[in-house]
């Protein structure tokens, strides 16, 4: 980290980028990763410039409108492409789609700086040299695939299967296919970048209300709205934020509970200015209040929960007075605001999304769901609610081969609870530098950035330069790319097709992604690159059929094929969007109801209720590091850093701290200064 603040002097000129200067910056990243946003940015561009070329001109058409899915973020909202001489001229939402209702955000509204981006990556490239020395040479596809292929049958003789790990970007409509090639190819390593995210609200979920329920929050119908750290305002979810306005417009409450005052607090009619890590005590203390006061919903905890009697009795200790001394929120206004939540019909409190690294936090998800059943607001009109699908079809896939080894991360003989469709990626640096319980040797990358979305960055390389193999298919150059043997260029999400989505919610629909021009270079979709490999490694056989194919027997079911979608924007079902309460309604709990006391939990042997546990306090000399969400990019994604449009609104990370400790520090606004802790040091503003 140390070279951080040379670069950010010598290339974003105090942090400032122009126009000009930006096109002229690394293929590996951007000024805003220069800023601090990434360290994408730190590698230089001569190693690439002589392996750029003009894109071929693409043949001339008339105007027409293409219907797709936005892939700027994880929520996948609809889009309307329209294009014209084989150029997309414009990107908007899609105004039947659920997600976007008409509207993009402004990542969303950044697709042709993805698609034209003079950094893409346009050609197959093969290591030479050192790895992460910046050195590569151009390869046909043949070369490139021919060399993957080589290596991964060599040290799948050598080592077993198992060896082989694969990490993919999760809400990838790819998945079901990648995850064909994984299991045909015999390795329980694969991994989502989950593990980092929101695996303890997965957890809370599953072990509350029986599956995890998404961002299943019916805002729009809600007339008090309860956020816990939850800033809606500068999150990818487009839909959230069309409903939570509409919920303020419609005059309902919203209180937000977050140390840092941020959009959404400036939105809230109550900001709660919550000292960290304590949101799970003001949790309790209103679950004190709302029990004492006989205001839960009887009827709907009678029906439909269990373990309320354990519930009360383990409660009584968690009192406003108590969680005052605690959370530094006065007692009186605790006892309000619970029973402003149970008396106001209906009230809904989110139960967050990212984890912030505290050591209960599936605890404190837990506690914010038990607050929603008390007040009986589930799977009703303003509450939370379980999202309905409908089920597509596949290609029934030969017979895959017998995987007998453990995972490496320990899911789920030591994780048990951890969802093996996910893993916890941030274990796998540890596998391969120590080699437990095996060796992992060779590392596919696909649409991910593990070198920053991974804790320990350090740790990650030490990993990296132990494996025999890293490939990465990618659109652009990321931190990770930087370390691969093999660099493969994937066309963008406005150049090709891609399988099905289910959009689920109230009432299901199906979106399909279509190919809006053709794609640039020598880029190429995944499946064929996935498919290409599988012919190399002897399982074709798993891959016996082109993508087409793959999407109309997905598609079957529904009694439509892929040709429905050149007219239609999206497949609707006719599953009425009223929320009608939980009769009828499945959980998948040991004991079929929400469990308040979680036998899950108490069976493998954790805490069955939300017991508080204390943030550890930061050493003397040191601050607490809160984080939150930049409106405008997308977690470790390059196709966010490396922007131009995204780039004039934010070009880096600001370091925010209270004014009071700031002068006694002698900081000033807008000075840069060092940060660093036990793991790295780096330069901010």
């Amino acid at each position: 980290m140390r070279e951080l603040g040379v670069r950010t002097d010598t290339i974003c000129f105090e942090g400032r980028i122009s126009r000009r200067s930006f096109t002229k910056l690394t293929a590996l990243g951007t000024a805003a990763a220069l800023g601090g946003i990434s360290n994408v940015g730190a590698y230089p561009m001569e190693q690439f410039y002589k392996l750029i070329e003009p894109a071929i001109a693409a043949p001339e058409e008339g105007e027409r409108t293409v219907f797709g899915i936005c892939e700027m973020c994880p929520f996948n909202c609809g889009i309307k492409v329209t294009c014209e001489g084989g150029i997309v001229r414009s990107v908007e939402g899609n105004p039947k789609e659920p997600h976007s209702m008409g509207k993009l955000c402004a990542r969303g509204n950044s697709a042709e700086q993805v698609l034209y981006n003079p950094n893409r990556l346009k050609y197959p490239l093969i290591r030479t040299g050192e790895r992460g020395a910046g050195g590569w040479k151009r390869a046909t596809w043949d070369e490139a695939l021919d060399y993957v292929a080589g290596k991964l049958n060599e040290i799948k003789g050598n080592y077993g299967p198992e060896s082989i790990a694969i990490i993919q970007f999760p809400t990838s409509m790819m998945v079901p296919l990648v995850t064909r090639f994984q299991k045909a190819l015999g390795t329980p390593n694969y991994f989502t970048s989950l593990g980092t995210c929101k695996i303890s609200r997965v957890v809370a979920d599953i072990t509350t209300l029986g599956g995890h329920i998404l961002n299943a929050v019916d805002f729009k119908n809600a007339k008090y709205i309860m956020l816990f750290g939850r800033n809606t305002f500068e999150t990818p979810a487009n839909s959230s934020v069309q409903a939570l306005s509409a919920a303020l417009a419609n005059g309902a409450k919203l209180v937000y509970l977050d140390p840092r005052f941020t959009v959404t607090a400036s939105k809230a009619d109550e900001w709660i200015p919550i000292k960290p890590g304590t949101d799970l005590a003001f949790a309790l203390a209103m679950i004190n209040v709302i029990i004492r006061e006989e205001l839960f919903d009887e009827e709907f905890i009678n029906n439909y929960t269990y373990g309320f009697d354990e519930l009360k009795g383990f409660i009584g200790g968690y009192t406003p007075e108590w969680a005052e001394g605690i959370t530094d929120v006065p007692a009186e206004q605790i006892e309000r605001i619970a029973i402003e939540f149970a008396t106001t019909k209906p009230a809904v409190a989110h139960p967050g999304w990212h984890p912030h690294g505290y050591e209960n936090e599936t605890q404190i998800r837990r506690g914010i769901l038990i607050l929603n059943a008390l007040v009986g607001n589930i799977n009703k009109p303003g509450g939370i609610f379980y999202p309905r699908g409908v089920g597509l079809g596949d290609i029934k896939p030969p017979a895959y081969p017998e995987i007998t080894a453990q995972r490496v991360d320990g899911v789920p003989d030591k994780y048990p609870l951890v969802p093996a469709s996910h893993g916890l990626w941030q274990l796998l640096p540890d596998a391969i530098i120590h080699e437990e319980p095996y060796p992992v040797k060779a590392l596919i990358v696909y649409r991910s950035n593990p070198l920053h979305g991974m804790p320990d960055r350090k740790r990650v390389i030490e990993a990296f330069k132990k494996l025999d193999l890293l490939v990465t298919i990618d659109i652009l150059p990321s931190d990770t790319a930087w370390y691969a043997d093999v660099i493969l260029p994937e066309c963008t999400y406005l150049e090709r097709d891609d399988p099905a989505m289910v959009v689920v919610g109230k009432s299901p629909k199906v979106a399909l992604r279509q190919k809006c021009v053709e794609p640039m270079y020598e880029s190429k979709h995944s499946f064929w690159i996935f498919k290409e490999l599988a012919k190399r490694l002897g399982i074709g056989n798993y891959f016996d059929f082109e993508l087409d194919d793959y999407i109309n027997a997905q598609l079957s079911p529904l009694g439509i094929d892929k040709d429905y979608f050149k007219d239609n924007s999206i497949w609707s079902s006719d599953i009425s969007p009223e929320l009608k309460g939980l009769e009828g309604v499945k959980i998948n709990t040991p004991t079929g109801k929400i469990e308040l006391y979680s036998k899950r939990l108490e069976a493998n042997g954790y805490d069955p209720l939300p017991t508080f546990m204390p943030p550890k306090e930061a050493p003397s000399g040191m601050f607490r590091l809160l984080h939150g969400h930049i409106a405008v990019h997308t977690h470790a994604n390059p196709a966010t850093f490396d922007n131009a449009y995204l780039n004039e609104i934010c070009s880096e990370n600001e370091l925010w701290i209270h004014t009071d400790t700031a002068m006694d520090l002698g900081i000033m606004n807008g000075e840069y200064i060092w940060v660093e802790n036990e793991l790295s040091r780096g330069r901010i503003k």
